[in-house]
């Protein structure tokens, strides 16, 4: 019997790319639960289940239903809402006899406590680790770093399903905003390497689980990427360095929101100043310990030049 995986914020930019990976590498069923009745362009392969995520016995019994084993979160931590979403799923994977691991909505920047003066909502990410570490479950913290997917914002041809947004380097108007001289190291992932990258755990036995899963692609620097970015444009950026103590101010200039984006200038200005403090404070630069990648030799991740070049080089 195929084992069946159950992903929750199935049809977010992170979930539907896991969806979509976890079938394409065909070793397990997806269940894809959702809050919405109808759901847009439902990805082929996966059975769609409305679920209550307030309702923690039946959000049990339907796991239990559909004998799935392993749950993957996938709901952005938007709000508190979203946290209290995430540790009822938690409680109901505890509950569902069925279920025995369990992979956390992290996806992002690694999240610490001494980050919680860059973003507060880190308290949302460190209570349902402590759940976990008190739970039967097997359980892991993905954490993908920056994706790379936003160097593609604007373009036709980058298959994402990551929502666009430009920041520190908008290719499409051949702009840069740099905290700092550029130098920190910056840990990046193409999303559907990524979700290749969690595919491919779910086949490890739960001793190969650690707790922390970090899906790493390349490492580089925002300057490294820049001049990435102009050689395959074939033109020099209009960059803005800005100073480390403004960066940690929030006196940070606004990049052009993407037009359609529904993002306004200040959330711009807004997403600009939190990721430009993390980037600063390392929180893209994931550690060596714990990389899925080591444990697959063969998992080539996309480089930054080869996304780049897929997206903006003419000739490709």
């Amino acid at each position: 019997m195929v084992p069946t995986v159950a992903v929750a914020g199935a049809t977010g930019g992170i979930g539907r790319t896991l969806v979509e990976q976890i079938l394409k590498e065909n070793k397990f069923s997806v269940i894809a639960l959702t809050r919405s009745e109808n759901v847009e362009s439902p990805v082929s392969g996966a059975q769609y289940v409305q679920v209550d995520y307030e309702d923690i016995p039946a959000l049990a019994k339907q796991l239990e239903t559909h004998t799935v084993h392993t749950v993957i979160c996938a709901i952005g931590m938007l709000g508190l809402d979203c946290s209290e979403a995430q540790i009822h799923l938690i409680r109901a994977a505890e509950k569902a006899p069925t279920v025995q691991r369990f992979v956390a909505s992290e996806w992002g920047y690694h999240t610490k406590e001494e980050r919680k003066n860059i973003d507060p909502g880190v308290d949302w990410f460190l209570s349902a680790a402590d759940i976990l570490k008190e739970s039967r479950l097997t359980y892991t913290r993905p954490v993908c770093g920056a994706f790379m997917d936003l160097l593609g914002t604007g373009s036709p041809r980058m298959k994402s399903h990551i929502p666009p947004m430009t920041i520190a380097v908008d290719v499409l108007n051949r702009e840069a905003c740099i905290p700092g001289n550029g130098s920190n190291t910056i840990t990046m992932i193409y999303s559907y390497d990524a979700a290749t990258l969690i595919a491919k755990l779910l086949e490890l036995d739960d001793s190969e689980w650690s707790e922390f899963s970090f899906c790493a692609g390349v490492d580089t620097t925002l300057s490294e990427v820049l001049k990435t970015a102009e050689e395959v444009c074939g033109e020099k950026f209009k960059v803005t360095y800005m100073e480390p103590d403004d960066v940690n101010k929030g006196d940070v200039p606004s990049m052009k929101p993407l037009e359609g984006s529904g993002i306004q200038h200040d959330e711009q200005k807004e997403y600009g100043s939190f990721g430009y403090q993390l980037y600063l404070a390392d929180g893209f630069n994931l550690p060596t310990q714990y990389r899925v990648g080591d444990k697959f030799p063969d998992f080539k991740p996309t480089t930054v030049r080869e996304f780049l070049s897929s997206c903006w080089d003419k000739k490709a």
